[in-house]
């Protein structure tokens, strides 16, 4: 998911268009505007104006792991979107032949309408793969919608492991899921003396992690699972592996890889920490084995798990644990940012981007897009301090 961390540079996309003429664009934008696979010019849908007032809504995360002839991906893609327009529904769906994942936010009186619709289009004419399909509904209340635009595509992996070509995860042996509550009685039980990997990468756990888990410096899923092959290198395949993630499906494509590796007792935390978040919050008197925020990819950039702030402002390293993405929309770098800090720099990540926000002007209106760069802020956050 990426549309609360840093992105590529901004480029003219293909206009909103009335639904009738949603699939048949002839719009004449290169071959960068389109769809991987299908070769299709990218749709979305940008809702017409805030929503009404009182509208509350709710996110979601759906995903399954199961295959989808790759000749149907296309249509599917088209009927999926013209389906949830009608709904009101934004966010991302990502459709693979190996599956579907997707993270949404829905008016609350159509989650249902979603549900059903998402069952009738893919879980009922696909299946639902061997670990069935993976319902969560965000830790917190319903409330704000927190996607601007609604956006299927179609991929080459649901994630992307860096392996494509070399196994099938459709094939592929699945891990053991534990329930919220059975995976903090495990943890209960093994304490610090158990392998928990973090799945997700260096900015996540930043804000948030398992207390023993063992954190992965990592910006790409292909990075951590690099990581993951050199940390298990050598060690019994018999020996327990824990996982965690956010919402579960880097657990799931994870975990059935180092099945399919031989390692033999494999499990992890079903529906990632999200619903780990829900289980430590109706349960109050239950002491977390998680503490601080889970980062959320949308426009909230995190879940409150517990009050414990683990992390610093990147700029005045006061503690703070709100991540922010620099309002130079030429830089887009992903950070750490305390209300103090966020006022001094009008909202951005240091001097350069400051004086292009407010002139429009400057060595940092024109920053070449670097990914690894945007989700690493130490180097670029060097300067402020001299600045200060």
């Amino acid at each position: 998911m990426e549309s609360s961390v840093p992105r590529k540079r901004p480029k003219p996309s293909i206009p909103n268009l009335p639904i009738a003429r949603y699939t048949s664009s002839s719009s004449s934008s290169s071959a960068s505007f389109l769809d991987p696979v299908v070769k299709r010019p990218l749709i979305r849908y940008t809702p017409p104006g805030p929503p009404p007032p009182g509208q509350k809504h709710q996110t979601l995360t759906l995903y399954t792991i199961t295959a989808i002839p790759e000749d149907e991906l296309g249509d599917l893609r088209d009927t999926i979107f013209l389906r949830l327009v009608e709904y009101d529904i934004t966010g991302r769906i990502y459709l693979a032949k190996d599956g579907i994942n997707l993270h949404l936010c829905a008016p609350v009186q159509h989650v249902e309408a979603l549900q059903s619709s998402l069952c009738d289009l893919v879980l009922d004419r696909f299946g639902r793969g061997l670990d069935g399909a993976i319902w969560n509904f965000s830790t917190e209340a319903p409330g704000e919608r927190v996607f601007e635009k609604l956006k299927v595509m179609v991929k080459k992996q649901l994630v992307a492991d860096g392996r494509l070509g070399q196994w099938d995860v459709t094939d592929a042996e699945a891990p053991q899921y534990l329930e919220p509550s059975e995976f903090h009685a495990r943890l209960d039980q093994v304490g610090d003396k158990a392998l928990l990997i973090d799945m997700r990468n260096h900015f996540e756990n930043e804000v948030g992690r398992f207390k023993t888990s063992v954190k992965m410096d990592c910006t790409t899923f292909k990075e951590n699972m690099d990581l993951m092959d050199a940390l298990l290198e050598g060690r019994d395949k018999k020996e327990e592996v824990l996982m965690v993630c956010t919402g579960g499906i880097r657990c799931s494509v994870s975990g059935r890889y180092l099945k399919q590796k031989g390692f033999s007792d494999v499990k992890m935390l079903k529906g990632g920490i999200t619903s780990y978040g829900r289980y430590i919050k109706s349960n109050p008197g239950i002491s977390s084995h998680f503490i601080g925020k889970n980062f959320t990819f949308d426009g909230r950039r995190g879940e409150r798990i517990t009050e414990d702030v683990i992390s610093s402002c990147h700029q005045c390293h006061s503690p703070n644990d709100h991540l922010t993405n620099c309002a130079n929309v030429h830089c887009h770098l992903l950070f750490i940012q305390c209300p103090s800090c966020q006022q001094k720099w009008n909202h951005t990540c240091g001097p350069e981007c400051r004086h292009t926000v407010e002139t429009g002007s400057g060595p940092a209106a024109s920053k070449p897009y670097d990914y690894h760069a945007q989700v690493r802020p130490g180097s670029l956050l060097a300067e402020v301090s001299k600045a200060a």
